[in-house]
């Protein structure tokens, strides 16, 4: 699958709910630097013949046999304790961080672990802090943070439906145009399921706010 170097785009490959098919869509299409495997995201990685550039975790969930295989092939394999603090997307994407990409893709950050999917969002977080654009990827889902005005083209956008939540507190100020159900000016508390679902109508929809951050799903069924 192809690679390009000079775009200094990462993916992290971790180990929660992973479509195959659509991780071959996305490597292909998308065309990494570099591909980093957390834990069990070896094994789908592994599954469609893709090299990761980095393997790390405390490898409770990957087999041994895999990792053995691996590390035979003269990869990076960094490996941690399975008692520590941080889970193994945390540790995946401080690597990523340290090579100074422009963008970095989550997949496998998703899946029936509700817990492990809100602290992956969290994490999110620690690439606002260092101005890299940062997305959670699965088949039905695209996931990101905004501090700032932003648009979303229609002709570009990630399924059907468009939805927003506060990432820490409250948004204030939130301006939506272009969508099928607009607001001027509201606050959006976390508490709010205001605005969930909603559409996106004209050639591209307008985000305006005050004050927060906001965590956007751009969703389809």
């Amino acid at each position: 699958m192809n690679r390009n170097p000079d775009k200094n785009k990462i993916l992290i490959v971790s180990g929660g709910f992973i479509n195959e098919e659509f991780l071959k869509s996305l490597i292909s299409k998308e065309g990494y630097s570099l591909i980093i495997a957390a834990d069990r995201g070896l094994e789908a990685l592994n599954r469609i013949n893709v090299m990761p550039d980095f393997i790390l975790g405390d490898f409770d969930s990957a087999g041994t046999d895999i990792l053995s295989e691996y590390r035979n092939k003269s990869i990076p394999v960094i490996t941690y304790p399975s008692h520590k603090d941080d889970t193994d997307t945390q540790l995946a994407l401080e690597l990523a961080l340290e090579q100074n990409p422009e963008v970095i893709d989550i997949t496998g950050a998703t899946g029936n672990r509700l817990d492990h999917t809100m602290a992956n969002i969290g994490l999110l977080g620690m690439t606002l802090e260092k101005n890299v654009d940062a997305r959670i990827l699965d088949p039905n889902n695209k996931i990101y943070l905004k501090d700032n005005n932003f648009i979303i083209k229609k002709e570009n956008q990630y399924g059907d439906f468009v939805s927003f939540l506060p990432f820490n507190g409250r948004v204030k100020g939130l301006k939506l145009k272009g969508f099928k159900y607009p607001l001027d000016g509201i606050t959006l508390d976390a508490a709010s399921s205001l605005c969930i679902s909603n559409e996106i109508m004209d050639d591209e929809a307008k985000i305006e706010f005050e004050e927060g951050i906001l965590i956007v799903f751009e969703t389809r069924d």
